[in-house]
């Protein structure tokens, strides 16, 4: 009690000198980790895990909230002078030192596998996404395809440490044993715990995963209807998932790591911002979003794929259709960015 009293008077004693800048300010030109006004991290470790894949393992200063398995944050890297973020999926354990695995698809990834080193600054968003374990879990089937393992791979280091006979089946497609990513350790794993039961599917030698009733499932995991589903990956994948658990009235936690788009009929659009007074042109096959980011704009976003409505704006006239499904929305208010392009022409507030 005493110590925390004397580093408060402490800091008010240090801010009357470096009023009105925040002592934090001033400390960061001796620790890289330390800011006033936003959470940052310093790369600790790049493993690389296949010719595309790398873990950046990292610590994190002030601000960061530890993760839950399963959940993912944003993620910040500097490029040509701007500060670019993506989501990503947290790779480690709970309870220990971030890091995310990240495979190459867009220039955010490409510098994180191919340019982070030990002591690269990062800019942190806290972690997020619902996609997580529960309290108390029962049987579970893990299906997940490419890169979607990452979150996954977060839950089982998390769990099976924790309940080393748990009855977990993991059934894992890549498309060949060269792009499965963390192969050696899942079967480590399994050699460790003896619940945990690994399948490997490899499409350019099996062919794609048939879902149906009477497909492979059934097959690889006999008592699939009877455990709770966990799905990751590509939304085709997890939608199919999705709808085989439908079919037997259950459900399936999932966590896309993309969407599936229409390519707009109409072609090209335009946005108008009316508060800088400029117009933008889209292309049928980009989100406004994505059109923003290409011309050099940044707007508000976070998962990019439209669940956690980060990149809300307005909309005061026009009208946008959703490049999901092809859905118009032409009644003013808030409209998400990162699933939208103009139908053709809308009007944003920002």
């Amino acid at each position: 009690m005493k110590k925390n009293r004397a580093r408060k008077v402490l800091k008010f004693a240090v801010s009357q000198f470096t009023y009105p800048r925040d002592p934090k300010d001033f400390l960061q030109v001796f620790h890289n980790l330390t800011s006033a006004r936003y959470t940052r991290g310093v790369v600790s470790r790049v493993v690389r895990e296949t010719s595309d894949t790398s873990t950046i393992f990292f610590r994190a200063g002030d601000g960061w909230i530890p993760h839950v398995a399963g959940q993912w944050a944003r993620i910040g890297v500097s490029l040509n002078g701007k500060r670019v973020w993506r989501p990503f999926s947290i790779s480690a354990a709970e309870g220990h030192d971030p890091s995310i695995t990240v495979k190459v698809n867009g220039e955010v990834s490409q510098n994180l596998v191919h340019e982070a080193t030990p002591g690269t600054v990062l800019y942190l968003e806290e972690p997020s996404g619902q996609f997580v374990l529960d309290e108390t879990p029962s049987s579970i089937l893990f299906i997940v395809a490419g890169s979607g393992i990452t979150p996954v791979m977060s839950m089982l280091r998390t769990l099976m440490p924790r309940r080393p006979d748990h009855d977990v089946v993991l059934l894992y497609s890549s498309r060949t044993p060269e792009d499965c990513i963390f192969h050696d350790e899942i079967l480590e794993l399994a050699d460790q715990f003896p619940g945990l039961k690994p399948i490997f599917w490899f499409s350019h030698e099996d062919g794609r995963i048939d879902f149906s009733e009477t497909g492979d499932i059934p097959r690889l995991c006999p008592d699939y209807q009877d455990r709770e589903i966990y799905s990751s990956g590509p939304d085709a994948f997890v939608s199919q998932v999705q709808e085989l658990a439908v079919l037997h009235g259950g459900q399936s936690r999932v966590e896309r790591f993309d969407i599936t788009r229409r390519t707009s009929a109409s072609g090209n659009g335009e946005v108008y911002f009316s508060r800088s007074d400029e117009t933008l042109e889209v292309t049928g096959a980009d989100s406004i979003l994505e059109a923003a980011e290409n011309s050099g704009r940044q707007l508000p976003h976070g998962c990019r794929i439209g669940i956690c409505r980060s990149c809300l704006v307005p909309m005061t006239d026009g009208q946008v259709s959703d490049i999901r499904t092809g859905d118009v929305t032409q009644d003013p208010g808030l409209v998400q960015t990162c699933i939208t392009r103009p139908a053709p022409w809308v009007a944003l507030d920002i």
